[in-house]
């Protein structure tokens, strides 16, 4: 007995030493600070650097819609002789109205790319508010394996007490051990990836990771309902992408009209006055003007003209197959959501409680000798995966209210 109890001392030793476990990872440590879902928008719509580079695009058009209304430079010739010399100024006139022509193509173009910039601004909003649910979501899970290791690690404690009572067998004492050993690891993952997304939060506010902004915010309030009907109404009235179909359409319009605009010829005008003299003969002098029209034999091809009536046709087609493109993108995005909607009210209604009653069941039967070790690590993976899977699915939740909102070119999501 007295051997026994020596070796049974030894194996408490080494198990209990093996349990020093940190109860939390250590992780390298950034200034923080915590942002809401609503400045951290503003913040993406004034920082963000690609966005900001397509607003330019807007500035240059509209100097371009500027430099289309300079009217031609007139031309002023001199040449002199022995003799003689002369004066000339000569003017070309524009008819058809090209100039015209020029200024409102270039003022349509100006209008495309502020949908565009409008467009664009959209799609970042949805994508940044997807990232922030993103970090959200990873936040949340480093949650949950954290709560599992240091309940595996309690447990893991408990079984090392356990065994020196001689409750339990070695093997289960280092089993729990190992468990939670491997939770530890999954706890360092986890944090590496949520500390990612917050990088990448700052990444679409134009900011360095040096602080770290944390995301306030709780989607468990996330609930709206749509009429099917109705979205699809409101976004064939509100979709930019089909203003900007429309846009191009008014674009090859204009495109049309001036390329008809110039093949109409430009009158050149001029006026000169000519003087010359020959020793002690009287000076000669005159004062000529004259037309110019240019013989436009290539206006026979009206290959350009027929180029630029078919865009209108084409830009026509495209913003039909727009509009059958929204409805599409509205039913599918409604279908996901209203399927992501079902999925969280089941989760609701008893999975969650029930894991949790079925683990905690699990250990107390455990502890008192009924079940063995391998029996509670799959009751306490089960819950985590229903945990994970929970989260995973109000993540999805969330990104199909986004995509519904973008689909239908509205946007009232608060949280």
């Amino acid at each position: 007995m007295k051997m026994n109890l020596r070796y049974r001392v030894l194996l408490i030793l080494l198990v209990s030493g093996m349990t020093c476990i940190p109860s939390f990872a250590q992780v390298r440590e950034y200034p923080q600070q915590d942002i809401s879902f609503t400045e951290y928008l503003n913040r993406v719509g004034k920082s963000n650097l690609v966005y900001l580079a397509e607003r330019l695009n807007v500035s240059i058009a509209d100097a371009e819609t500027i430099a289309q209304k300079v009217l031609p430079d007139p031309e002023l010739e001199f040449e002199a002789g022995s003799d003689n010399f002369s004066l000339g100024l000569s003017y070309s006139l524009e008819l058809g109205n090209k100039r015209g022509n020029r200024i409102r193509l270039a003022r349509s173009r100006a209008e495309l790319e502020k949908l565009l910039l409008e467009q664009g601004f959209q799609d970042l909003r949805a994508d940044a508010a997807d990232l922030f649910f993103e970090a959200i979501l990873q936040r949340e899970l480093l949650g949950v394996q954290n709560r599992s290791y240091q309940y595996m690690l309690q447990l893991s404690q408990s079984d090392s007490l356990r065994y020196a009572a001689g409750e339990i067998t070695e093997n289960d004492a280092r089993q729990s051990k190992l468990e939670a050993m491997a939770l530890l690891n999954a706890v360092y993952t986890q944090e590496a990836a949520y500390q990612s997304a917050l990088v990448m939060l700052n990444r679409h506010m134009g900011a360095t990771a040096d602080t770290l902004n944390i995301p306030l915010g709780d989607w468990e309030e996330l609930s709206r309902d749509f009429a099917l009907a109705e979205l699809i109404k409101v976004g064939l009235d509100n979709r930019i992408d089909l203003l900007v179909a429309q846009k191009g359409t008014e674009v090859s319009a204009r495109e049309y009209k001036l390329a008809r605009a110039e093949r109409r010829p430009d009158i050149g005008l001029s006026a000169s006055y000519e003087r010359d003299w020959h020793g002690f003969f009287p000076p000669a002098r005159s004062a000529i003007g004259g037309v110019s029209v240019p013989l436009k034999f290539s206006n026979v091809n009206k290959g350009a003209i027929k180029a630029t009536k078919l865009r209108i046709t084409q830009s026509e087609v495209r913003e039909r197959d727009m509009e059958l493109q929204i409805q599409a993108e509205i039913h599918q995005a409604w279908y996901n959501y209203e399927a992501e909607k079902k999925k969280v009210f089941q989760y609701r209604a008893g999975v969650l409680e029930d894991s949790r009653k079925v683990l905690d069941g699990m250990v107390y039967k455990y502890k008192r000798g009924e079940t063995n070790i391998l029996d509670v690590l799959v009751a306490q993976r089960t819950y985590n995966e229903v945990q994970q899977g929970y989260l995973e699915t109000m993540k999805g939740y969330a990104a199909s209210l986004v995509e519904l909102e973008r689909a239908c070119g509205i946007w009232d999501l608060c949280f």
